[in-house]
């Protein structure tokens, strides 16, 4: 296989022509220049280009950029010929919106790209890179973008006129049709601007939302490999609740994939979700080890206890969706709760983020330090024994239904255990009224009423004593 290159500009750089001649690493390639200091739109340059190149794969690029990687286009004609996408790019998307903005859900976007501006140099990362796969996107960036001339359907929308969305035109139109589009992270390019949007690029958004807004928005699923369920190791469970908040699930998912111990199933319940992004990705989502099931809004106490109803495995974690694990938690909790048939939960220290920052030591397990407040992160391990003998979590309490659930098992003689690593990291959402944020408002009240119900308090009269842990009162370090 050979390689065509086009580029437009305003007026031709023979210096680019060499940059690309010496770093692409092809030795039969074809290089078509366009000098065009506007007279013609770049859908209609580039489709002159299509036209004219000799080779199937062509690629077409900014003329402000810097090949960072050597040998290039090698890489790129490589991942062609092992594949049948369309069209390949080092920057993208799963989803796009109805408003075109394909950067609206940045979780949704993918690759890197570095940036260079006089003397500042910065790098725009959208997810870590995967060696030499293809992640399947719904549109690819224009500033390097290649396509197999075989496999699409479509060339550029003349229509679009300009220097801006002639990318999204072109990779939405042939999407809809079937075209594989990816995204690549073997490849480094440098962009030698900062990338501004402008009039025109607005005009021509409002122009490409109305086209596709009986399409719009368009979504491609999260690749994760298979997990090898072993039926020699305990299975476990981890139960994912999902309320409007899709746009993190990713996220949380692929913490679990990557987690060191692969004995495990996945179950995720919608809690009735609202928003339209939300639907969408759990429509869309197509993951092995995984099942999904929706139901009316109950919340996560109702979520949790359908989710593992339906689970099978011995051992139950529980994962919000916008919360993550280290790799090696689920590990860790498995060598612990397997010891001693009556360790229930296992729980760790905690890595805080967002509205809150730092590293959060737990107490070491006991009685009395449970009575006098919850200290268990409710991401804690939990084998099935001990969740039937409670009968699950309570329904009827709006939050700390976990901290209830801890106080019932300890009454039936199960012991919590600490693993003293910061494995599990929380995310804050204070200012966005979630649930625990809520909960949170009257903690002594909840925590008396907690304790009440689980008849752990003689005086209903008497006042609690849990004070919230803050940064004066609990070992809460910075991060470095």
């Amino acid at each position: 296989m050979s390689l065509s290159v086009v580029f437009s500009s305003k007026k031709i750089n023979k210096d680019f022509i060499k940059l690309i001649e010496a770093t692409s690493g092809v030795h039969k390639i074809e290089i078509l220049p366009y000098e065009n200091p506007g007279k013609y739109s770049l859908t209609e340059v580039y489709n002159m280009g299509l036209k004219k190149a000799k080779n199937d794969i062509v690629l077409f690029c900014h003329d402000d950029i810097k090949f960072d990687t050597k040998n290039w286009g090698r890489k790129l004609l490589k991942h062609f010929d092992k594949s049948d996408y369309g069209i390949l790019g080092v920057a993208g998307c799963r989803y796009l919106p109805k408003s075109g903005k394909w950067w609206e859900i940045p979780s949704e976007m993918m690759g890197q790209v570095y940036h260079e501006n006089g003397e500042k140099r910065w790098l725009s990362t959208y997810n870590p890179k995967f060696g030499n796969n293809i992640l399947p996107s719904v549109l690819v960036d224009g500033l390097f973008f290649a396509i197999n001339k075989n496999n699409i359907y479509s060339n550029f929308d003349e229509d679009v006129r300009g220097f801006h969305f002639y990318d999204l035109n072109f990779c939405v139109q042939n999407f809809l049709k079937g075209v594989k589009v990816g995204v690549i992270s073997n490849i480094d390019i440098t962009h030698l601007s900062i990338g501004q949007t402008n009039e025109e690029w607005e005009r021509n958004r409002i122009t490409f939302s109305k086209k596709y807004e009986k399409t719009l928005p368009l979504m491609v699923s999260l690749v994760i490999p298979e997990l090898k369920v072993k039926k020699n190791s305990p299975l476990v469970s981890i139960i994912v609740p999902v309320y409007n908040y899709g746009k993190t699930l990713d996220r949380a998912l692929l913490s679990v994939f990557n987690q060191t111990y692969k004995n495990l199933e996945i179950i995720i319940i919608d809690d009735g979700s609202t928003d339209e992004f939300t639907i969408l990705k759990l429509k869309n989502l197509s993951i092995p080890n995984t099942k999904i099931i929706f139901q009316e809004n109950g919340g996560p106490s109702k979520a949790r206890n359908e989710g593992i109803k339906v689970s099978t495995g011995e051992y139950i974690l529980p994962l919000d969706s916008d919360d993550l694990i280290h790799p090696t938690y689920i590990e860790q909790c498995i060598k612990l709760i397997t010891k001693d048939k009556n360790y229930s939960p296992i729980y760790c220290d905690t890595v805080h983020e967002g509205q809150m920052r730092g590293i959060e030591k737990r107490p070491e397990w006991s009685k009395e330090k449970l009575i006098n407040g919850p200290f268990i992160v409710n991401c804690s391990m939990f084998s099935r024994e001990a969740f039937d003998s409670v009968e699950g979590y309570d329904e009827n309490l709006k939050g700390w239904e976990d901290y209830d659930m801890w106080l019932r098992m300890m009454q039936k003689g199960y012991v919590g255990k600490r693993i003293p690593h910061a494995l599990f990291i929380y995310f804050h959402h204070e200012s966005e009224g979630t649930v625990s944020s809520i909960a949170n408002k009257d903690t002594q009240a909840l925590h008396k009423k907690i304790l009440i119900k689980n008849n752990l308090i003689d005086d209903p009269s008497k006042k609690s004593i849990y004070t919230p842990l803050t940064n004066n009162n609990t070992s809460f370090n910075s991060f470095v």
